[in-house]
């Protein structure tokens, strides 16, 4: 069972959001109808999700996701939206969305939805007990939201890219929007770097994900 926060500013709306979550098994610990406070008011809920409509009245829906997974990097955030234009749906998702929901909503895509998030966490969890030990120094894979950072603090040889290559592999099970190489040593230019990792960029980008190399 979670502890859900519905942001919906229509009623009907809210009161259909209440009926499948309860049926589901799930807490409403508050509703409101538009973000105002909403930091103060995660901050005293506690929710483990929010259920957000990305187009509030006077209320930019995007900014809102990157404020709450700012302030509360292990909030979920369901956004629920009459839009399906993929730029919206991409930027939601690049700003920390967790899931997204077309409406009108019922209860198989709230269930899904749950159901998705909680196989990508327990996926994040394997996949930080696998790569993420400080007795093997050798990367540090950090931040799990859309944009994954994998530090590389050994140098490039064939080790350490089977290390990546493993790790690369387990990343794309949840499929990131964007990965980020960031390596140890400043005086390796970008361009060597890119070569040194060619095959697990090809990887990355035939699934749909963004690479980015910095020093």
């Amino acid at each position: 069972m979670s502890k859900i926060l519905i942001i919906e500013d229509n009623i009907n709306i809210r009161n259909v959001l209440k009926k499948y979550l309860k049926e589901l098994g799930h807490e409403i610990v508050g509703e409101f109808e538009d973000i105002f406070g909403i930091v103060n008011k995660c901050r005293k809920l506690k929710p483990d999700i929010i259920t957000l409509d990305l187009y509030l009245k006077n209320t930019d829906g995007i900014n809102a996701i990157k404020l709450l997974k700012e302030q509360f990097p292990n909030l979920k955030i369901i956004v629920i939206s009459v839009s399906n234009k993929k730029p919206e749906i991409f930027k939601a998702l690049n700003y920390g969305a967790d899931y997204f929901i077309i409406k009108p909503v019922d209860k198989e895509k709230l269930k899904k939805a749950f159901e998705k998030i909680q196989i990508s966490q327990s996926k994040i969890s394997k996949i930080r007990r696998l790569y993420k030990r400080e007795e093997e120094n050798i990367l540090d894979v950090k931040n799990f939201n859309s944009t994954l950072t994998i530090y590389i603090k050994k140098p490039l040889n064939g080790k350490t890219i089977e290390k990546i290559n493993k790790v690369v592999d387990g990343l794309l099970i949840i499929k990131p929007l964007k990965i980020v190489f960031s390596y140890f040593d400043e005086n390796e230019s970008v361009g060597k770097i890119e070569k040194s990792l060619n095959d697990i960029i090809i990887k990355i980008r035939n699934h749909g994900g963004i690479v980015e190399i910095e020093k």
